[in-house]
């Protein structure tokens, strides 16, 4: 983990989401820097909120991150790339779903693996423009 600084940047793609309390997000990503990390998104569903389209499951996104009491807390984010028309096509997201779940069942939290997550990055936008989806997960 970096430096105890109070805030930091990170690159980070959205595994999964949770509902948590009235207008939290608890959020698994997998980040650049930190490798698997959850972390909460305070307020993002709430209907003016900025930041919860650039957290949606599969969202590759430049995250501000901020230590909390008990978890990493979501300050400010901004997209990479959202990969629409993976989203658009119900085969592509089922196959983007079985890569994050490999991912997530393969790995443990806080282990930095910059391969691992220049992979995830690369299947994810093989997926979104490759005529082939199913090849693409094979190779992953």
């Amino acid at each position: 983990m970096p430096s105890r600084e109070r805030s930091f940047r990170v690159e980070a793609i959205v595994l999964r989401h949770n509902d948590w309390g009235e207008a939290d997000r608890l959020l698994w990503l997998y980040t650049r820097e930190l490798g698997k990390v959850r972390a909460v998104a305070k307020g993002v569903r709430k209907l003016r909120s900025r930041k919860a389209g650039h957290l949606e499951p599969f969202t590759h996104a430049r995250l501000q991150l901020s230590h909390g009491r008990d978890m990493l807390i979501v300050t400010q984010a901004e997209t990479i790339n959202a990969f629409l028309k993976l989203r658009e096509d119900l085969v592509r997201v089922g196959y983007a779903a079985y890569v994050i779940e490999l991912l997530d069942r393969f790995t443990y939290e806080e282990g930095e693996n910059i391969t691992l997550f220049n992979l995830l990055a690369e299947t994810h936008l093989r997926l979104d423009v490759d005529p082939e989806p199913a090849f693409v997960t094979r190779y992953y």
